[in-house]
């Protein structure tokens, strides 16, 4: 049997051709069923899709979850809270040895301790103390630490026979270590070259301001290697062993200054 079709006729009010769109009448007299079976087809497939999306990802959920249940075994936090602890201890001693050599404002606050935390808190502490173990080592690079020359001191800090005369004494601001002419001299901290040249005793001279209340002083020298305002490296060579200003022989003289007084260098070279 031939299937009825009813004709649609589309009028344009431009006067343009008018077109003709035959559609089977089957589907115009049942047009709600149909749309009702393609709607119906429509929602099953995205429950379809809906569903194997659900599944694909609870299991990774559940997947990632495991994992975490598993490292957050493998975290002995009773541990990690002894080691911040053990931190903040060490850190307290550094604390006091910086104080005790110029660094009076420098402190490490505590950020473990007694305080609770949880793991998730790990990172966060644990970027903590990186920063402030890293100002530490900023710190610590510009206190005058160890020696300038790696030889025996000859004269110690304070009063002494006079080294020309014998007969009297005079205070001795610094410590001498014996050495050749030519022997390397080396910066003690990091610092900038307050004064580099001849200095009335003292010959040629180089001073290294480090902080702003700690200094180091160099004597008696041969050879100078850097100038004012130059910025100096832990162990950088600033110059050479003399005997240049009042000087009985080769030998570097060495001080420290702490907010403008000569100190005794023996609490920064021995630890």
């Amino acid at each position: 049997m031939r299937k009825q079709k009813t004709s649609i006729l589309f009028v344009d009010t431009k006067g343009k051709e008018n077109k003709v769109l035959q559609i089977p009448t089957k589907l115009l007299l049942h047009w709600k069923k149909y749309f009702i079976i393609i709607n119906v087809v429509i929602i099953v497939l995205l429950g379809i899709i809906g569903v194997f999306i659900y599944r694909s990802t609870s299991n990774s959920y559940k997947q990632k979850l495991a994992n975490a249940n598993k490292i957050r075994s493998l975290i002995d936090l009773k541990k990690v809270k002894e080691t911040f602890k053990s931190i903040d201890s060490s850190t307290s001693k550094i604390n006091q040895f910086l104080q005790k050599r110029g660094i009076e404002n420098f402190e490490i606050p505590n950020a473990g301790g007694e305080e609770n935390f949880e793991i998730t808190d790990i990172n966060e502490i644990a970027d903590y103390y990186n920063a402030k173990l890293k100002t530490l080592e900023n710190t610590t690079k510009k206190i005058p630490l160890g020696v300038p020359l790696k030889s025996r001191i000859t004269s110690t800090f304070g009063y002494r026979s006079n080294p020309f005369t014998g007969l009297n004494t005079e205070n001795h601001p610094g410590i001498d270590f014996k050495g050749k002419i030519g022997d390397s001299v080396i910066s003690t901290a990091e610092g900038i070259v307050e004064f580099a040249g001849p200095r009335g005793g003292y010959g040629n001279c180089i001073i290294i301001k480090h902080t702003k209340n700690l200094e180091t002083l160099y004597g008696h020298l041969s050879k100078i290697n850097v100038k004012i305002g130059q910025s100096v490296k832990i162990g950088e060579i600033i110059g050479e062993v003399g005997s240049t200003g009042r000087s009985t022989g080769p030998h570097l003289h060495y001080e420290i200054i702490k907010n403008g007084e000569k100190i005794n260098p023996k609490d920064y070279t021995t630890l």
